[in-house]
């Protein structure tokens, strides 16, 4: 009720959610790598999908970088400007219910590093770039799209001591609106920055956490924005435009100033779409992801 009279919470509000089309948040470092963590031989389809569509369409970009913990020789012939690097990640123990989900975390948390170029843009694999990103980045700015959603909602219900101390201080977790970490660009440098200390959080978090929902990297991402002091930048809607929510359930062509199209099931459709942009097409709808991809290692057996 009184935040407007906490300092810094004033501070951390005006440096967060700020449009891409305020000219300071415009810096001199293009974009120039992609980046596309994929853990489990389930996910290389679709990783092999989104390198295809980032090398057809985002034009200027000198590396697409699928991060992965398979071998590279799994993944057959990659797209043009594509290469595959691997990651010897660990599992947790045996008796945690999302080994798999935790240890993609831990990938795409050190994804960004893979990269060769200075201007970095990390998407899930279940995103296709159909235009090429414009994003000229400063240092010390973090830039996506953003989604409605406390982020500390994902603490309720647990017991006290099992929620790091530096969550109740913070700013960003507790916001209405927060960063997706579906589509993330930063400089290098700013990378640098963000992963070691991502990693630590997202460790801690959920090693003290319990296991009866899947570990989310967006939730220790928002509190590093604050330890940061990370500006975050609002790259607009159509930087990752949710597919299955937005048309998913009915026949329906993509807008053309789609540029990040995320999470349209199944991959069928977006073969018809490289044939022809501007036809009709059918996905599955918003409750099929979750259902599909937030599984325990349990329930994955069973599908």
């Amino acid at each position: 009720m009184f935040e407007f009279l906490n300092k810094n919470y004033r501070h951390i509000r005006a440096r967060h959610n700020i449009s891409y089309t305020q000219s300071d948040t415009q810096g001199n470092t293009p974009l120039t790598s992609v980046i596309i963590p994929c853990t489990g031989s389930d996910y290389i389809e679709e990783a092999l999908l989104s390198a295809e569509f980032a090398s057809r369409f985002a034009s200027g970009i000198e590396e697409i970088v699928i991060v992965s913990d398979q071998p590279e020789q799994a993944f057959g012939k990659l797209p043009k400007n594509t290469r595959v690097t691997t990651l010897d990640i660990p599992f947790r123990e045996e008796s945690y219910r999302y080994k798999q989900i935790y240890r993609s975390r831990l990938i795409k948390i050190q994804a960004p590093l893979q990269a060769k170029g200075e201007g970095i843009l990390m998407i899930d694999s279940d995103l296709n770039l159909l235009r090429s990103p414009t994003i000229n980045m400063h240092e010390g700015h973090l830039y996506s799209s953003f989604r409605k959603g406390k982020m500390i909602a994902k603490l309720e219900g647990a017991d006290e001591h099992a929620i790091p101390a530096y969550y109740k201080p913070s700013i960003r977790p507790y916001l209405e609106d927060h960063v997706n970490g579906a589509y993330l660009a930063a400089t290098r440098k700013t990378w640098k920055r963000i992963c070691p200390l991502w990693l630590t959080l997202f460790q801690d978090t959920w090693e003290l956490m319990n296991d009866n929902q899947p570990p989310t990297d967006q939730l220790p991402l928002s509190v590093l924005l604050d330890m940061l002091d990370l500006r975050t930048i609002n790259l607009g809607e159509w930087a990752n435009w949710p597919v299955s929510k937005k048309i998913g359930g009915h026949a329906a062509p993509i807008p053309s100033e789609v540029i990040g199209a995320h999470g349209g099931f199944p991959l069928s459709e977006w073969q018809k779409y490289l044939q022809d942009p501007t036809q009709p097409l059918t996905f599955k709808g918003q409750d099929y992801t979750r259902k599909v991809r937030y599984l325990t290692d349990a329930e994955k057996i069973q599908q």
